[in-house]
């Protein structure tokens, strides 16, 4: 069962993604601005405009994880503005759900742009069959090159590092950050030439570093790093890649997923559960928990049901946010190695900025302990 949403929380989140857009304009115009002059004064960066999607001209994108989220979302928006979307999923009941999505009432006329992919990033092999297919459709069409890559497939996990079994720690390693190396890879020779870009859907994880995702937070971490050295290797090739920071984003799919693996959590917590993720799954601890160790994680895990909870309810971000700032990102004249979306992702980023050390990680404690 899906968690009931909260007017008052919605009406909030609703209006934080119009002053997010406000910022967003602001920001764009101060990196217009500085790009040229960094571009005419200093020999910076040229300004692109071929990742615009136009009248006669539309460029293709591959996104991935596009069967529910963010990915659906973005797929919708995107095909809604002009480009080619080769929507890609692991099997073929994602498929169908993504044909159901796409091809109902409300966004039928957006179907011919959307073009349905199996690729299973966890499989070389699926990931060249998907390679081949997309180069054969692209090759055919001159108006419609593929100019960028969005690397979104993924899940998050909250729990106690410790107590982590290190299977479910391989999991998310290889499905949060190889297998982005490994599409990266395979459509690099495509993205090189057409000058394209490829677009990280990283997290405000990878900053905050709050107790229970040290797992998440140093995929998230490593992903941002990896992108910002890998993009200057890039750039001798016209290349670009940029990493986009939501902070909590609900979503139709993931909020039932969620409720059920708190449930789950709540009812084995004797049992061996130390954590959750949104996949659904209870993660469950490889040997006995101690007294103590059950005591303090248990109570800070508690205080993340009410957060997540709260997201869920309406607090957090639509996703439909976050696929405007990939948009953002895939249009810009002068892409920034970062975008960061959603209020709390932009409090937490200033707050890293700006609050010293011993103060941050005061108020952590405060919250959490």
């Amino acid at each position: 069962m899906s968690p009931r949403t909260n007017a008052v929380l919605e009406t909030f989140s609703n209006f934080t993604v119009l002053l997010n857009r406000v910022l967003a304009w602001v920001d764009f115009l101060v990196h217009y601005i500085s790009g040229y002059l960094l571009f005419l004064f200093l020999g910076g960066l040229r300004p692109q405009y071929h990742t615009r999607a136009k009248r006669g001209y539309t460029p293709s994108v591959i996104i991935t994880g596009a069967s529910q989220g963010i990915g659906l979302a973005t797929t919708r928006h995107l095909a809604s503005k002009g480009y080619n979307v080769f929507a890609t999923v692991k099997d073929e009941v994602e498929l169908a759900k993504l044909a159901e999505d796409i091809t109902d009432d409300a966004h039928k006329h957006l179907a011919p742009r959307i073009h349905f992919v199996i690729m299973n990033v966890l499989d070389q092999s699926s990931i060249d069959a998907a390679l081949a297919a997309i180069s054969s459709t692209v090759s055919k069409s001159p108006n419609s090159p593929l100019i960028a890559l969005i690397n979104n497939a993924g899940y998050c996990m909250i729990s106690p590092m410790e107590l982590t079994p290190p299977k479910a720690l391989h999991d998310i390693f290889d499905l949060d950050f190889f297998a982005y190396v490994s599409t990266i890879r395979a459509f690099l020779p495509l993205l090189k030439q057409s000058s394209g870009r490829v677009i990280n859907v990283v997290s405000y994880g990878a900053y905050i570093n709050p107790p229970m995702w040290a797992p998440y937070a140093a995929i998230k971490a490593g992903l941002e790093a990896m992108t910002r050295a890998w993009r200057f290797e890039l750039i001798p090739f016209g290349v670009g890649m940029t990493s986009i920071r939501p902070g909590w984003t609900r979503t139709a799919g993931i909020g039932p997923k969620i409720s059920t693996a708190w449930r789950g959590y709540s009812d084995q917590i004797d049992k061996g559960a130390v954590g959750v993720n949104s996949l659904g799954e209870v993660v469950r601890s490889d040997y006995p928990v101690g007294h103590r160790e059950k005591e303090v994680y248990s109570k800070i895990m508690h205080k993340w049901y009410n957060m997540t909870m709260a997201a869920a309810e309406g607090a957090a971000q639509p996703a439909e946010a976050v696929a405007l700032t990939i948009h953002d990102a895939l249009s810009d004249v002068f892409l920034q190695p970062y975008y960061t979306v959603g209020y709390d992702a932009l409090l937490g980023q200033m707050v890293r900025d700006l609050c010293p050390e011993s103060l941050y990680e005061l108020s952590m404690i405060k919250t959490f302990l």
